[in-house]
């Protein structure tokens, strides 16, 4: 695990972030993580390099923790290497 450090300047909006992150059962760095992580998916879209969900499915995909390999495979590799498996 890395650590970042990060500064806020504003304590009103440090004691914001808190009680949102504790509303929600979430430590404020998983928040922060989460939130970076999609700022880097919504850059890779613009981009042309991903294909956007649908709203309403990535409304019920939100919070389904993916695995990094998932995310970056290719799906045709994905698919064949399912099908791989199914014969073994």
């Amino acid at each position: 695990m890395e650590k970042i450090t990060l500064s806020l300047h504003n304590t009103a909006l440090k004691h914001q972030i808190k009680k949102y992150a504790k509303k929600r059962g979430i430590s404020v760095s998983s928040l922060v993580e989460n939130y970076l992580h999609n700022l880097i998916k919504m850059e890779k879209r613009t981009t042309g390099k991903e294909y956007a969900l649908p709203e309403e499915l990535n409304i019920l995909l939100d919070g389904i923790d993916v695995g990094e390999k998932y995310q970056t495979e290719d799906y045709k590799v994905l698919r064949d290497e399912m099908y791989e498996n199914r014969t073994k």
